[in-house]
């Protein structure tokens, strides 16, 4: 159910009281309002029970200029965001944020649950921020800036593999970090190529980013444990049997490893170990060998056939195909 109520020609009030198909159904009690006032765009969920949890806000000038598809959001968020000089922003979500300076400098004054702080962010320059941590962030130059939100699910599995038990994140209000900005980096790369529409890719980065976390930003750093050796050969065999009977599909890193009743990251770890090949390296590989096979012996489109071995568009098959035969599908044809 949708209603929409025209307060005044500025605000727009939409209140969402509906179940969204692409992502775990929201509790009854809990409401959706957008609205957009003097051109501030503004995102709250607003807590009707009596918990004392806090609400779900996000309140930014402008919408991100590039957002990740619903395909990956039950696990991870990519927005790229450009905001305006000498606004302000503030949020308080149930996610973990990544928030990635990409552009000149800027004076940012922070206020997180009540402390007030001052940095001068360059690029590069990360934010680490755990869920329901209310801040507000303003800025005096134009901000250029990536935005990661992981869910804690990611973290409760990664955990699963730690020595001890779970701490939180520590909040993080600037750091350099090559590894979460090099994922970050690559994540920006693929939205804006496709708009991140691989899910296999995005479990990997995400529990990537997940176990780094963990190792060195929680309260007590994590022993993530070490995997030695290699898949028993049953286990490698029936992992690839699994790949090869759903390689047209939107494969998952989870269905897999829930597929051999191991972990995420014991999976992905052990897997390449045995075959020298991360599961989502392995899975490309696959399908650009099965797409060769039915470019030789069947007379169909490139566009069919990118569909029918598993890339979600013609672009993303091609741009695969290219880097690992050397020639574009076309090309390929030709000979």
């Amino acid at each position: 159910m949708q209603e929409a109520f025209l307060l005044s020609e500025e605000l727009v009030i939409i209140w969402l009281a509906c179940k969204d198909e692409d992502r775990s159904p929201l509790p009854e009690f809990l409401a959706l309002i957008i609205f957009e006032y003097d051109g501030l765009r503004i995102a709250k969920h607003m807590n009707q029970d009596s918990t004392g949890k806090k609400a779900t806000l996000q309140i930014v000038p402008r919408s991100p200029l590039l957002q990740s598809q619903n395909i990956v959001s039950d696990i991870l968020r990519v927005e790229h965001h450009y905001q305006p000089a000498n606004r302000e922003s503030e949020c308080c979500l149930p996610t973990y944020l990544l928030s990635i300076h990409l552009g000149q400098p800027i004076q940012l004054e922070r206020t997180v649950d009540g402390q007030r702080s001052s940095d001068r962010l360059t690029q590069g320059d990360i934010m680490i921020t755990p869920p329901h941590l209310h801040r507000k962030l303003f800025w005096d130059t134009d901000a250029d800036f990536l935005l990661l939100r992981l869910e804690p699910k990611l973290f409760a599995s990664a955990a699963y593999e730690s020595v001890k038990a779970y701490r939180e994140i520590v909040p993080q209000l600037k750091v350099c970090d090559p590894l979460i900005q090099q994922v970050g980096l690559a994540l920006k790369a693929e939205l804006e190529f496709d708009g991140l529409s691989d899910r296999l890719y995005a479990e990997t980065m995400a529990n990537a980013l997940a176990v780094h976390l963990l190792r060195h930003y929680s309260n007590h750093k994590q022993q993530i444990k070490p995997y030695s050796g290699r898949l028993p050969n049953h286990k490698l065999q029936q992992a690839i049997d699994y790949i090869q009977t759903h390689l047209a599909e939107d494969i998952s890193l989870e269905a897999i490893a829930a597929e051999l009743d191991m972990s995420q990251y014991h999976f992905a770890r052990l897997f390449k170990q045995s075959t020298g090949y991360s599961p989502y390296q392995y899975v490309i590989e696959q399908r650009i060998n099965l797409a060769q096979k039915l470019m030789t012996q069947e007379h169909r489109s490139i566009a069919n056939i990118a569909l029918r071995v598993g890339f979600a568009s013609q672009s993303q098959f091609g741009r695969h195909f290219k880097r690992l035969i050397g020639v574009t599908p076309k090309q390929f044809l030709k000979k």
